[in-house]
């Protein structure tokens, strides 16, 4: 049996609210992309023995058994409209974990972990279609970039039943709310277009207010600019912020807004696809009021009425 390659990590997974991250970067035809190593369960070689999936996405490579585990794996170069180069000497499969679904992704190499700040991780210019891409931000090192990939985006695009869904059957309880939604400001901080559009979806079918924000350090700044002219609560009633972002990622946000004497009333709620028991604590050490995980966001709604400032 191969055994798994291992990359050393450092231990920025213990911490929470210093605005850093470690990045995986893997090749894939000649390119450098990343993924959270939040979101990495492991490492291995490439499988020879993946058995494939009849009529299923030409993206999807098959199946794998993992230490008694049935893995789905997804060919990545493939979904990106690139070359695949198989080697077997260089070629990995990336085991990740999230949204509560483990998946397999198969790149042509993995090179090292990066260890940075969000502020050197961007949304990408305007050169790029933010509707279709799945590029959702773009790290910078001194000589090279790396781009990131919306993942909740593949998975969905290729099984739609593990990805994070629009519900048609939703009960909003509209008639079991004691106040007035309409008059709700819901402030919602999220990077990823395909899951910004989803949660803006949800809120304004509720009957809510909402606003957002591309990035942590765009939310912070109107934050500050809206505590500056009058009270909080006269302009937002509730923050949902995800983790991963770029600029300023949501823990550190949220440590900040708690940390403001004018801002620390304000309720703030995580949503995010790395909710897990560790990374829960890690939200309520930096002072965050709820967590909840985006494959549950029918239930987000509930979580809104109960925290928003009434």
């Amino acid at each position: 049996m191969k055994k798994k390659d291992t990359l050393k990590r450092g231990n920025i997974l213990l911490e929470a609210g210093t605005n850093e991250v470690e990045i995986i970067e893997f090749i894939i035809d000649g390119c450098a992309y990343g993924i959270n190593v939040a979101k990495v369960q492991s490492i291995i070689l490439y499988p020879d023995n993946i058995m494939a999936i009849p009529e299923s996405h030409p993206a999807l490579l098959g199946m794998i058994n993992l230490r008694g585990n049935v893995i789905t794996v997804i060919n990545l170069a493939k979904y990106l409209g690139k070359t695949e180069i198989l080697d077997m000497d260089k070629s990995r499969v990336v085991v990740c974990n999230f949204n509560n679904i483990v998946v397999g992704f198969a790149v042509d190499e993995v090179t090292r972990i990066h260890r940075m700040s969000w502020n050197q991780i961007e949304v990408p210019s305007s050169f790029f279609s933010l509707e279709d891409n799945v590029v959702v931000a773009v790290a910078k090192l001194k000589e090279a970039i790396i781009l990131l990939l919306d993942f909740e985006k593949i998975t969905s695009d290729i099984n739609p039943e593990c990805g994070i869904q629009q519900s048609e059957t939703i009960d909003y309880h509209a008639e079991e709310v004691k106040f007035n939604r309409a008059d709700k400001t819901i402030f919602v901080a999220e990077d990823s277009v395909f899951i910004r559009k989803m949660l803006l979806d949800y809120l304004n079918t509720s009957g809510y207010k909402s606003v957002y924000f591309n990035n942590g350090q765009e939310a912070w700044d109107k934050l500050r600019e809206l505590s500056a002219s009058g009270k909080i609560e006269d302009y937002v009633s509730l923050f949902i912020s995800d983790i991963e972002m770029p600029q300023m990622d949501g823990l550190h946000l949220i440590q900040n807004i708690k940390n403001d004497s004018k801002l620390q009333h304000l309720p703030c709620v995580v949503f995010s696809s790395l909710i897990t028991d560790e990374v829960a604590h890690k939200c309520e050490s930096v002072g965050a009021d709820a967590q909840i995980s985006k494959p549950e966001i029918a239930g987000l709604i509930d979580l809104v009425d109960k925290y928003v400032l009434k």
